[in-house]
């Protein structure tokens, strides 16, 4: 196979372990990894407003918030 192919759209991949799940169970398992393993690190996950990332940044500031 060759040449130019376009599988599903532009964010899809062969690999996607949390496509399948929600946004409010994808948020409880990260609340679950910070609190029982230690990470910290993903708080800043949590505290991102969420966005259709389709508009560009204004001044440093998200110009489009989703939910």
């Amino acid at each position: 196979l060759r040449g130019y192919l376009t599988k599903y759209d532009c964010s899809s991949a062969d690999l996607n372990p949390i496509g399948g799940i929600s946004k409010t169970d994808l948020r409880a398992f990260i609340q679950y990894c910070i609190d029982h393993f230690q990470l910290p690190a993903l708080t800043s996950i949590l505290s991102a407003p969420p966005t259709a990332e389709l508009e560009p940044l204004t001044d440093g500031q998200v110009s489009q918030t989703d939910e």
